[in-house]
């Protein structure tokens, strides 16, 4: 089974490594970016996840700043979106708790893998 990874920045929108194209069984692995100047992040996984609660990513010691999920078996094929709040973007002196959401999707397919 592959692992998809996505990426979460700082600024910018998601990426994924290598696509957002998922199999039943797949792993997919958020992952926040430290070096881009996240220090931490909240997942609200799409529904096609056999985990759909949410996730708390950060670079302390006592959290994650990766954490994996498979994709479920009984996931009908299709785009399921999530979205990802990390901590607002612009590094001026706004207030902490400004929250920034990021959009994604991944889309689970049936395709056999690209060679």
């Amino acid at each position: 089974m592959a692992i998809v990874t996505v990426v979460i920045k700082k600024s910018g929108d998601l990426s994924y490594i290598p696509s957002n194209k998922v199999r039943h069984g797949d792993t997919v692995r958020f992952w926040i970016d430290t070096s881009s100047g996240v220090t931490n992040a909240t997942v609200y996984p799409p529904t096609c996840l056999d985990n759909t609660a949410s996730i708390s990513l950060d670079n302390s010691s006592n959290l994650k700043e990766a954490k994996d999920d498979a994709v479920a078996e009984g996931a009908a094929v299709g785009t399921y979106p999530f979205t990802v709040d990390v901590p607002g973007g612009s590094g001026s002196s706004h207030h902490g708790s400004e929250l920034e959401t990021k959009n994604g999707n991944l889309d689970v397919t049936t395709d056999p893998p690209e060679a």
